[in-house]
């Protein structure tokens, strides 16, 4: 049974992550090590939240796994419903890191007692999620989902 909670809507900017052409991803290396080194997470942490969301990518922790429509479209990603928030890093919401700051450096150590009642406190599969996606150019919008553990 999910615990009550409240959802506290982060309006962000998603990248490709697992999604990116290997090709791409390779000549991205070196900027991607740029932004590592300049922001303290690894492109790849910063790209997606890994957590419930609306809209943007899905953060699949295995191989993406795009749905297609029968109309032969690549289904659009509409929901993310996953196993837990994050407590820590880049994701983690600036109301629940004390200053409010972009520079991690004066981030405040997460207190313990605030993890405890960061999310719904449902286990799914391996911690993973649920992806449901949907496809906007056909009359009665099928959808589809995936789950990643």
């Amino acid at each position: 049974m999910p615990r009550s909670c409240t959802v506290t809507p982060t309006r962000v900017v998603e990248y490709p992550n697992g999604d990116l052409p290997g090709g791409l991803a390779q000549s991205l290396s070196q900027r991607f090590d740029e932004i590592e080194e300049m922001f303290g997470f690894s492109y790849y942490e910063m790209a997606v939240t890994v957590q419930s969301a609306v809209g943007g990518y899905p953060g699949w922790l295995q191989q993406p796994n795009w749905p297609d429509c029968r109309c032969g479209r690549r289904m659009d990603h509409l929901l993310s419903i996953t196993a837990s928030e994050p407590v820590e890093g880049r994701w983690f919401p600036l109301d629940e890191q004390g200053p409010e700051s972009s520079d991690p450096s004066k981030w405040t150590e997460t207190d313990h007692v605030v993890v405890d009642t960061i999310g719904h406190g449902m286990d799914m599969g391996d911690l993973g999620g649920v992806y449901l996606f949907v496809c906007p150019e056909c009359p009665d919008m099928p959808y589809a989902h995936r789950y990643d553990r």
